[in-house]
């Protein structure tokens, strides 16, 4: 690996990281900040991390040295007891403090943050919380299931999408947790370009409620554009969707475009039901998706599992397996790109397991080797960063936002690539919207649609997620379009783009004429399946990825599963992990001067993100458990039914004290004693017997009534919440999580922002999406100063938009 390699693989390298944290969200985000190169330190308990205990072990017995989600986690990581006299010392040499705690208490309290930040204002503190700190007091404790319930994905995600009693259902690896986490390093990595100007840290606070809610695909805009409520087993906005039977299995297929749905019927034979008036349209096939699906299933019976896949590959049909853990482990894809490395095992020489590696490939190459985790206090707090910090801090004028002056031509389509794209706008960028006037951007044809009226500049699905960007629209098909397509490019510091493996180039832009165009351009390509490996051409959307992930596999009711998700989240995680490996890459080639190439998979991106199946493969042989709302760490763990039409709340009893208070506010104070009950490890084993007591009491009581009693004892609770109420929700409101941004043709609209918030930095919606061509006169004016009459003469030609 030549050094150059090594300094884009690791551009945080000696940046000092104190992980004062024992859950999900600290330690993802440690997890993404070690594979960026900084130096993470672990702040651990007397008993150690959760980790430790939570598993799966390696061949299933049971030792802290063996976990497999701990090794994961924190490799690569140093450990050192908090209760260590020298960690005060620690923090006070530390360039950014990362707090989240599953009860609140701060490892590295508020007084203390507060001297740091008098003595060293270049600290940066990140801390992750259920709700933010912002307008709150404290404690401020972190857990996903009651974020989920107050973000709304719980009053949509469900258990069927077509069965009777659909119940909320949670995503199998903490989805709130890891969304935050990669806000808080996106965040961090704006407030780390912003200390390299001026000088200054600053606070960031994340919110997982703020996070789950920024991704739930078109639930807000479909209520907020037109009043309807989202809910469990809604439309799903395209079609066919969902899972088929098979001779012998079960394939995940997704039709999004007219043209797609064309080659699907004349794969199938061309049937008469394929040239019914009713399907000509996505609105059409979405309205009627109850028949058309009956038509599909019928005819996908025929095949088999290997036949319709080989032949959905041939007409460029989106489809897939239903992957478990194992077929994941034995996928010969993964095994061809390398992604699954071993990480070693603590106290057990030369034991490792196979685990995902860094979502993100730097110049086309394997990321390097993590080192194994740490052994439980393993460092000597006194003696860590000891010398000068490696990131010096500047003494320049601070900018409004971090990315100002940034500029980044934006080749995405659909969500996934979008969503990456608009972190970059929300930073600061400058983000030139590239679009055909030939073939319609796909979310641009998708509903739901201001005020009920369709149009392409109406649609709610494609202004969420291309907020803050200009827009211009050329003509790619022509020799001038291209051309003005190298000028916006030779002026760029990024180039993004989500096509298919390959298609820049094909397009006559590979790599080396991006680097021609443009020695300092960092270029970024996010495909599905990865520029390498037998499944690199095929079509990716995120259903796709949850079915090969294990996802779709290791969620449903408790014993139950695969389940069929309504929404591709697959899709922001890629982006925001997109977003975060752009950043990372453009901070290291504005201090070297170097452009570089970064790769990015979706697929990989979740795997890292939802590491389970691997785990569980890699440390049992076997499978991910599918234990619907339930948690190992915590019972009663899920969801309630209450008084009233699919009402819920959500409730989370995470110690035997908070059990305690639980059977106080039941009126069965005696449960607590119960033997059943009186461990965690008892209330698992008699979980169904437990949540039947649970239910009678919520079933008197509607979600508001039962959260606020429980609230009241110190048991976390929370009602789940439908979107409507999550756009009234007061925290929401106090973190101005919905903006008012005016758009050209459709008005003022208010849409989801971010996660986060920043105390110095703006870094969140800086404008309304782009109307289709709304920036082009302007962009090529200012960029590439073409004159009026040459603008004019561009329109007549059909160049430009």
């Amino acid at each position: 690996m030549t050094s150059r390699s090594q300094s884009f693989d690791h551009p945080l390298a000696g940046l000092r990281v104190l992980e004062a944290g024992d859950t999900l969200a600290a330690a993802y985000a440690g997890r993404l900040l070690a594979d960026l190169g900084a130096e993470v330190v672990l702040l651990e308990a007397p008993e150690g991390d959760p980790f430790r205990t939570l598993g799966p072990f390696a061949k299933s017995v049971p030792d802290a040295e063996r976990s497999a989600s701990f090794a994961y986690f924190h490799a690569g990581k140093r450990s050192v007891v908090a209760e260590d006299p020298a960690v005060r010392l620690l923090a006070a040499r530390a360039d950014v403090l990362l707090r989240s705690t599953r009860d609140g208490s701060d490892l590295i309290g508020d007084d203390l943050v507060v001297e740091l930040e008098a003595a060293r204002p270049e600290l940066v503190v990140v801390d992750l919380s259920t709700f933010g700190r912002t307008g709150r007091d404290g404690p401020h404790p972190t857990n996903d299931l009651l974020a989920l319930a107050a973000g709304g994905l719980l009053s949509i995600n469900s258990t069927t999408l077509r069965g009777p009693d659909p119940l909320p259902l949670r995503y199998r690896g903490e989805l709130s947790s890891v969304h935050a986490a990669c806000g808080a390093v996106l965040s961090l990595l704006g407030a780390l370009v912003e200390r390299r100007r001026s000088g200054l840290g600053q606070r960031l606070d994340v919110s997982l409620q703020a996070s789950v809610a920024s991704v739930l695909a078109t639930a807000m805009s479909r209520y907020h554009y037109t009043g309807e409520m989202p809910v469990r087993q809604g439309n799903r906005s395209v079609g066919p969707w969902g899972f088929y039977p098979c001779r012998d299995g079960t394939v995940l297929m997704q039709i999004t475009r007219d043209e797609e749905f064309r080659r699907l019927v004349t794969m199938l034979g061309s049937p008469d039901w394929g040239t019914l008036e009713i399907f000509e349209t996505t609105a059409g096939r979405d309205e009627n998706a109850d028949v058309l699906d009956v038509f599909v299933g019928e005819h996908l019976a025929e095949f088999t599992l290997a036949e319709f896949l080989e032949l959905a590959s041939v007409h460029r049909i989106a489809a897939a397996p239903i992957h478990g853990a194992r077929d994941i482990l034995g996928w010969d894809h993964l095994a061809a790109r390398g992604s699954l490395p071993p990480v070693a095992l603590g106290g057990a020489r030369g034991e490792s397991l196979p685990v995902p590696g860094r979502p993100w490939r730097v110049d086309g190459t394997v990321p390097p080797p993590r080192e194994a985790a740490p052994a439980h206090g393993e460092a000597d707090a006194s003696s860590l960063w000891s010398g000068p910090t490696d990131h010096p801090a500047g003494s320049g004028t601070p900018a409004e936002r971090p990315l100002a002056g940034v500029r980044v031509v934006d080749l995405t389509w659909v969500w996934a690539g979008p969503f990456a794209a608009m972190q970059l706008a929300h930073l600061g960028a400058d983000v030139v919207r590239v679009e055909t006037g030939t073939r319609l951007e796909t979310t641009r044809g998708l509903g739901p649609y201001a005020d009920g009226i369709v149009g392409v500049d109406r649609s709610g699905y494609f202004n969420q997620y291309n907020q803050g960007k200009r827009g211009v629209a050329l003509n790619l098909k022509t020799a001038r379009g291209m051309e003005l397509l190298r000028g916006l490019i030779a002026t760029a510091d990024v180039v993004i783009d989500n096509m298919s493996a390959g298609a820049l180039a094909r397009m006559g832009l590979p790599y080396e004429t991006l680097k021609e165009i443009n020695p300092r351009i960092v270029a970024v390509s996010m495909t599905g399946f990865g520029e390498s490996g037998p499944y690199r051409d095929r079509t990716a959307y995120g259903s796709l990825i949850d079915a090969l992930s294990g996802i779709a596999s290791s969620n449903g009711d408790v014993r139950g599963g695969p389940t069929d998700l309504v929404m591709s989240l697959p899709d922001p995680m890629a982006g925001i992990t997109t977003a975060i490996a752009t950043v990372a890459a453009l901070y290291q080639a504005r201090a070297c001067g170097e452009g570089v190439r970064v790769e990015t998979a979706m697929f990989e991106a979740c795997l890292a993100a939802f590491p389970w199946p691997v785990l569980y493969a890699g440390a049992t042989g076997g499978e991910v458990p599918v234990i619907g709302n339930r948690d190992e760490l915590a019972s009663p763990h899920g969801t309630f039914r209450c008084a009233g039409d699919d009402e819920w709340v959500a409730i989370a009893c995470e110690d035997d004290a908070r059990f305690a208070a639980l059977a106080v506010v039941l009126g069965s104070p005696e449960l607590a004693s119960d033997p059943r009950f009186a461990t965690l490890a008892a209330r698992r084993v008699h979980e169904d017997a437990l949540e039947a007591l649970v239910t009678r009491w919520t079933e008197q009581r509607t979600p508001a009534e039962a959260a606020k009693a429980l609230q009241a004892k110190g048991v976390g609770a929370e009602a789940v919440a439908r979107v409507d109420e999550v756009y009234r929700s007061p925290v929401l409101a106090a973190r101005g999580f919905f903006p008012e941004t005016v758009h050209a043709v459709i008005g003022p609209r208010r849409l989801p922002s971010v996660g986060w918030i920043a105390s110095r930095s703006a870094m969140g919606p800086q404008g309304a999406a782009p109307a289709l061509g709304q920036h082009t006169r302007e962009v090529l004016t200012e960029i590439l100063g073409l004159s009026d009459a040459e603008l004019d003469a561009l329109e007549r030609e059909g160049v430009t938009v």
